[in-house]
């Protein structure tokens, strides 16, 4: 899926037909599957549960203003084209944590950026640590020597759990659709 992809879609749940530039179901608020092959996807926290992807021209707006180490920006793209001067995005990059705040009813909700380049939830693992009969998890390859692999395969490990070992591009694409490990399926927060 690319950011030029702009077909409708049909949710795999409730079969809803949703606009191309979705990435969650209007209706049902499921993830569009083919969202885990973004490089990069921002959400936003819709309750202590929940967090509900922004859609495309939302996100490649927030990724440039991230890339470019703005503070705050007024987004006007995607969503935020409806909604004129509405909201604003504020960046914390000392403490990595970002937020959506309402200038008309002065309400804030949580953002943030998932990443495959995000080594604060995609923690890189030596591959000295790992056994021989380690694999991924998600491929079931098993590891190689990282000075010989791109760093899609490069091995990394989840901040909650212990010994579960994946390949960055795999569980990348699985945190994208669901916030949990995908081996023991505890919660992530980040």
């Amino acid at each position: 899926m690319s950011t030029t992809d702009r077909a409708n879609w049909p949710c795999e749940r409730c079969t809803f037909v949703n606009e191309g530039i979705d990435l969650t179901c209007a209706m049902c608020f499921l993830t569009r599957t083919d969202a885990k092959d973004l490089p990069v996807q921002w959400e936003w926290r819709a309750n202590p549960d929940q967090w509900i992807p922004y859609d495309l021209a939302s996100s490649s707006e927030l990724e440039d203003s991230y890339q470019r180490k703005k503070a705050v920006i007024v987004p006007k793209q995607g969503y935020f084209a409806t909604v004129p001067d509405r909201y604003e995005v504020r960046f914390n990059y000392t403490t990595g944590r970002f937020q959506q705040y309402n200038l008309s009813s002065g309400g804030t909700r949580r953002v943030r950026r998932i990443g495959n380049d995000d080594n604060s939830i995609l923690q890189p693992v030596a591959f000295e640590q790992v056994t021989s009969e380690d694999s991924c998890i998600i491929c079931l390859d098993t590891f190689k020597d990282p000075s010989s692999v791109s760093s899609d395969q490069q091995i990394v490990k989840l901040p909650p759990c212990r010994g579960h070992y994946f390949h960055r591009s795999c569980v990348a694409a699985a945190i994208k659709l669901k916030d949990e490990c995908p081996m023991c399926k505890k919660k992530l927060d980040y």
